[in-house]
């Protein structure tokens, strides 16, 4: 049947980017040759639309696929989910076997240059996609998806298998960063079923326990559903629950594995701890099943789509495969709302305002830290502005900072290179626990509000010499040093200062000779530490290198620096 497969998938592909996949690098290609590369490029847009849900035309505008490709056959960077997608495409005929390791090895080396910035081994299709490839690879906050796909039947083989293992540790070996997405012959014309089935809108009857109604200015029912329900709309619908939703499901994210932890330990208390789902919803009725009680109601709702709580419904229906008897004791809070007479584009506005309004985050919880409100208090008597909490004012100036800078800045003070690999990693990981370690190394009694202005202007000088050496850097490689070792880079320098005397002392941060000082230092820093890089880690990615603990530790120990204060 493998044959008859690949005849839909070349169907599909053909109807949707025959027209549109730029052939004119290939033009004198003739018959079967031309129509590989077709089918080709046009199995990668299908791929990468399969897995973002961009339109045919960015899809196609995405292809890099020609000489010199070094093995990348398609690049998108998603700028709303911060995920850099890179494709490699194998159109097999005869729906049989899968890429040979020579391809795969290819593809890893080019993905492995790419993140190291090393463009002139790239096309021009690449190099066009040089600036939004470097902000993608510069955002600590960008992940990747690599996929890999192909029309044969057969599964990767084992050496093929093994060096994607390889690239996912080594890539990964600090934080989850990078997927591995194997788009094969079964799962692309799965693909084409869901694809198809996913155009019917979904009605489905739900049922509310404890269930009340809103009437004004629109209608909306409000109420707990049980997990084993939401289980089944996963089975049956999968994403198509979150047509309207603006991120679908993330993945293996932190919120996602303690929705998973609640789930198997306490589900119990999924009530208590879960946000709960928003559904939107052409019309919704209640039937006559539970009759005039509020303790239950059935409700026939039509057109449903989730447009807040993708990551609680999915990670449920995950959880439900594997452990459906635990779900018994789960409640949801869920909200339906009906569109039905209501204004246009409210369904619009409801799921912008779900999914960007009233984020807590682990910086909230800052605001109740007595530490917190005791070095605000010194400052204020400085006439010095230290902002806390979240708000509408948020500028920078030399009075006025506010708590991502003095983290910032501590955490580069420290001396501690954990630390400083967490703020290279996700800085509201430092602020997770207030009672201990690494919160409490930054801030605790002994640290003055002076202490933590001094570090804050200081970090300043230093982040604007190190930014004039990112710019002055032309090769892609040693650029990506500077970029991604600016932490480290910041630590080194911090090294080199008595800042015992930051804790009660008084310093002139305007002196413009601060600045030639400073260049001094990191040029020298940078210079030591690209050449520990090159003799001692040539094959690494710079990208993960610095958010490796043990790696930067190894090379944090190998500087010695002079301390020598500049202020």
């Amino acid at each position: 049947m493998s044959q008859l497969h690949v005849n839909h998938i070349k169907s599909q592909v053909e109807k949707d980017f025959k027209d549109i996949i730029d052939l004119s690098d290939v033009e004198s290609a003739k018959g079967k040759n031309l129509e590989n590369f077709l089918l080709t490029r046009s199995l990668a847009a299908y791929a990468l639309k399969h897995h973002t849900q961009i339109s045919t035309t960015i899809a196609a505008e995405s292809i890099t696929d020609g000489g010199n490709d070094n093995g990348i056959d398609a690049v998108y960077y998603d700028v709303h989910s911060k995920y850099l997608f890179l494709i490699q495409s194998k159109w097999i005929h005869n729906g049989k076997g899968e890429p040979d390791n020579g391809e795969v090895k290819k593809f890893i080396s080019g993905i492995k240059d790419l993140l190291n910035f090393r463009f002139d081994r790239f096309n021009e299709k690449v190099r066009k996609k040089e600036v939004i490839i470097k902000n993608a690879v510069c955002d600590p906050k960008t992940k990747y998806q690599i996929i890999l796909t192909y029309t044969g039947i057969n599964d990767l083989a084992e050496p093929s298998r093994r060096d994607f293992g390889d690239l996912l540790n080594e890539l990964n070996d600090a934080s989850e960063l990078v997927y591995l997405s194997i788009f094969n012959q079964k799962r692309i014309h799965t693909s084409l079923i869901i694809s198809t089935e996913s155009q019917e809108p979904i009605d489905q009857e739900i049922q509310l326990k404890f269930f009340g109604k809103i009437t004004e200015p629109y209608i909306g029912y409000y109420g707990q559903v049980n997990g084993v329900e939401i289980s089944s709309w996963w089975d049956k619908y999968r994403k198509s629950l979150f047509a309207k939703n603006i991120r679908g499901v993330l993945g293996e994210t932190d919120v996602n594995k303690d929705i998973t932890r609640t789930l198997d330990e306490n589900p119990e208390h999924f009530w208590f701890f879960n946000n709960g789902i928003t559904l939107v919803a052409d019309s919704v009725e209640k039937n006559m099943v539970g009759g005039a009680s509020t303790d239950f109601g059935q409700f026939t709702c039509k057109n449903i789509s989730i447009v807040n709580g993708a990551q609680t419904v999915s990670t449920i229906g995950k959880f439900g495969e594997e452990n459906q008897s635990k779900l018994e004791t789960v409640y949801v809070p869920v909200r339906i709302i009906q569109l039905k007479d209501a204004e246009e584009n409210f369904g619009q506005k409801i799921t912008k305002a779900n999914n960007t309004q009233n984020r807590v985050k682990n910086r909230d919880f800052v605001t109740f830290d007595q530490e917190q409100t005791r070095i605000r208090e010194e400052l204020l008597i400085d006439g010095i502005d230290y902002r806390i909490s979240r708000g509408e004012y948020e500028k920078n100036d030399q009075i006025s900072f506010d708590l991502v800078e003095s983290t910032s800045a501590l955490s580069c003070a420290s001396d501690d290179v954990s630390i400083v690999v967490q703020l290279k990693r996700e800085i509201g990981l430092l602020w997770d626990d207030l009672e201990n370690a690494p919160y409490k190394k930054l801030f605790n009694p002994k640290v003055t509000g002076r202490f933590v202005y001094n570090c804050v202007r200081t970090q300043r000088i230093i982040e604007q010499v190190i930014k004039k050496k990112q710019t002055d850097l032309v090769s892609g490689r040693d650029k990506s040093i500077a970029i991604h070792g600016n932490r480290i880079i910041s630590l080194l320098a911090f090294k080199t200062i008595k800042t015992k005397k930051y804790s009660e002392n008084k310093f002139n941060f305007d002196d413009v000779n601060l600045v030639s000082v400073m260049e001094t230092k990191v040029e020298s820093i940078y210079n030591i530490l690209k050449n520990i890089i090159d003799s001692e880690f040539e094959k690494a990615i710079i990208v993960t290198l610095f958010k490796n603990k043990t790696k930067c530790e190894y090379i944090v120990g190998k500087i010695k620096v002079v301390n020598n204060s500049y202020s």
